[in-house]
């Protein structure tokens, strides 16, 4: 027979310890009235509040608001987690070459219907045909399908099929009806690799103005070079602007644009974006205010400090792994140290 377990009520001498039973029995407690002369108190005992082994005066228990609320650091993937996600990333490469396959048949059987006899045409056709049986491997890799194609016909077809089309497409095709250019640029990757360059200047009279989800597809469709040419000419200036115009306003950031400025951020590299955070300013800026706050309103260091890790925590990752970066937001925190310091020796 299975064992019953007991619950104990509360009021109950058992939940205590013997030293403190004995002594409420001595002064007659009974077991599951309240404390008291008459019985009209509590019950159950009153419930320890654990709290930070190592926090000092002013460690507040429920985080400050300090108007910088960041999403949460994504946590580390495990090793399950990285092979589900490589799986996917393997498993879409190889349905958009064998949608690339399938486009390039359509375009050459177009051509043909066009009433282009010519061998080469003809040629091109039977040999992306037949390399549709690379698709049947059971462990393709991604790359494969291009790899088995001859060089002749790949270069063929990217020349004489896909860039005239592509030429076409591109002079037609409206950003925001299309952000991810999933009809006429995405399919064609696997082949093209990258946006011909004969097309960059139509590409960019199109998306030179627009905002980040039109634009940030194109770190991967330009080829690094361009997309170094471009984010410099549209990319830089306009992060640059976000960054010259954002106001620092302690003890809450009413100004949420540096959020913008670190969703743009991953399109510029870590260089770039340290210029840009030097040449407007922005620590001598952010440390200006933060010791006017200091100053002026004599914060508790607690509040100080949480609006200083509020900051850090909207950095990306890799501005944060950056040297100088990291020193100018470590500035800030010793700042804070030193008012702390500071209020110490007046009181002593």
């Amino acid at each position: 027979m299975a064992a019953v377990a007991v619950v104990e009520l509360p009021g109950s001498l058992a939940l205590t310890i013997p030293a403190v039973a004995n002594m409420m029995q001595r002064w007659n407690y009974r077991e599951g009235w309240g404390l008291g002369a008459r019985g009209q108190g509590i019950i159950a005992p009153i419930q320890a509040t654990e709290r930070c082994p190592k926090a000092g005066i002013g460690h507040r228990e429920e985080p400050y608001d300090n108007g910088l609320a960041a999403p949460p650091r994504p946590r580390q993937p495990s090793a399950g987690d990285k092979k589900w996600h490589e799986w996917q990333k393997v498993s879409r490469a190889l349905l958009l070459e064998q949608e690339c396959c399938d486009r390039i048949i359509s375009l050459l059987r177009d051509i043909r219907l066009g009433g282009d006899k010519s061998a080469e045409t003809a040629n091109a056709l039977a040999v992306i045909v037949r390399s549709k049986k690379v698709f049947l491997q059971r462990k393709r890799k991604p790359g494969t399908w291009k790899t088995a194609l001859p060089r002749s016909v790949t270069r063929y077809v990217v020349d004489h099929v896909i860039t005239p089309a592509m030429a076409v497409d591109a002079g037609e095709w409206e950003p925001s009806w299309d952000q991810g250019c999933n009809q006429w640029l995405r399919p064609l990757i696997p082949i093209v690799g990258h946006l011909p360059r004969s097309l960059y200047g139509v590409v960019e009279s199109k998306i030179g103005g627009r905002g980040y989800g039109v634009i940030s597809p194109w770190k991967e469709y330009l080829d690094p070079a361009m997309w170094d040419v471009f984010s410099r000419r549209h990319v830089v200036p306009k992060v640059a602007r976000l960054v010259r115009k954002l106001r620092v306003t302690p003890p809450k950031q009413v100004d949420s644009s540096f959020r913008t400025v670190m969703l743009w951020a991953p399109l510029l590299s870590v260089q770039d974006m340290v210029s840009i955070l030097e040449g407007e300013s922005f620590f001598d800026r952010w440390e200006g205010a933060l010791r006017h706050w200091l100053l002026a309103a004599s914060p508790s260091l607690s509040e100080a400090t949480a609006w200083c890790n509020g900051w850090k925590m909207l950095f990306t990752p890799e501005l944060i792994a950056d040297d100088s970066v990291l020193k100018r937001l470590e500035e800030g925190l010793a700042m804070v140290d030193r008012a702390g310091q500071d209020r110490g020796s007046l009181v002593d």
